[in-house]
């Protein structure tokens, strides 16, 4: 789903926020001097997240719904997640190549009783990696879960700025929703029963303009390398490492001084920092029928203990995709 949310006369992310810098100069002062977020080389700095969030915070409102759906999900989610003070991974070039080649979203019962550890995060995507179908740069994926027995997860509050919970048509369910560089807003929700059967669709555009062929497979993919992160958040934290002060630029960028008090500085956690993709030589003899270089896809294998145990005691083992040389 899309839309854009941002002034349509100036179809430029980075643009618009710079007008922002005006316009929201006393919410960009509190949010930035509540907590600075130092991110590594390659990854969207915080004062454009902060910018972002300036817009989500004073439009995620129940009123603002009825204007639009879809920029509402995303102000609500992406307002969420900076009230929950909650955390973000920076996502690696070879763990997204890896989670490319890794079809967790056609696995039946891959999500088999979930139970989300965290109500909220943010990803991080490399600079130049994912675009949209309309040539714009995804940098950042808002993730959120929700979960029938945890409402508080759907509602906060800070400062002068309420979330108000609302009703969940599912027991679990995760939404994915970011702004691209052309400001376009995209969103995606699932649903997963309890025996992990997946719920979406792909149709569905809660905004204002229609969903594309390539518009579906583009929100496929995004929804595929989520449930690849979900999975590995809980059965491969190996993956997981923090981003150190020594891999921080700190030369500021911005356009006005942020608050760095130490208290207020947050740091990201690496998910997939000494991640390399595998590759093998084929050694089958080569014929005119032989196959070129290719990835064989990887998969996760569920493992499971038996009836009534924990989501988290049936594991899921990541089976790695590797590139197969010719």
């Amino acid at each position: 789903m899309k839309l854009s949310i941002f002034d349509q006369n100036h179809p430029n992310r980075d643009r618009s926020l710079r007008i922002l810098e005006d316009i929201k100069k006393d919410l960009l002062k509190e949010i930035r001097g509540d907590r600075t977020y130092k991110m590594p080389p390659n990854y969207i700095n915080w004062h454009t997240l902060s910018g972002i969030l300036s817009v989500a915070l004073s439009s995620c409102g129940s009123e603002y719904a009825k204007v639009d759906i879809s920029a509402f999900i995303h102000s609500y989610r992406t307002a969420l997640w900076f009230i929950k003070d909650a955390p973000i991974y920076c996502l690696t070039e070879p763990l997204i190549t890896a989670f490319d080649q890794t079809d967790a979203l056609g696995k039946p019962g891959i999500l088999k009783g979930w139970q989300p550890s965290l109500p909220t995060f943010l990803l991080a995507i490399p600079k130049g990696l994912i675009y949209t179908p309309d040539g714009a740069e995804v940098d950042y994926l808002t993730v959120s879960c929700s979960d029938c027995e945890h409402p508080e997860w759907n509602s906060g509050s800070w400062h002068n700025i309420h979330i108000k919970p609302f009703s969940l048509e599912h027991e679990r369910y995760f939404q994915i929703c970011t702004v691209d560089s052309l400001e376009t807003v995209w969103t995606s929700g699932t649903a997963v029963k309890t025996d992990g059967t997946l719920i979406y669709d792909e149709n569905e555009s809660l905004g204002r303009h229609t969903i594309s062929i390539d518009d579906k497979a583009f929100l496929q993919r995004i929804r595929n390398l989520v449930i690849n992160v979900l999975l590995t958040l809980e059965f491969a934290p190996d993956l997981l490492m923090p981003v150190t002060e020594s891999e921080i630029k700190t030369k500021n960028k911005g356009f006005m001084r942020i608050n760095r008090s130490s208290s207020n500085v947050r740091y990201p956690r690496w998910l997939g920092k000494n991640y390399q993709n595998s590759s093998v030589l084929s050694v089958a003899k080569r014929t005119h029928n032989s196959p070129c270089s290719h990835w064989r896809q990887g998969h996760w294998r569920l493992l499971e203990s038996g009836e009534g145990k924990r989501w988290r005691d049936n594991k899921r083992i990541w089976i790695q995709p590797v590139w197969v040389k010719s």
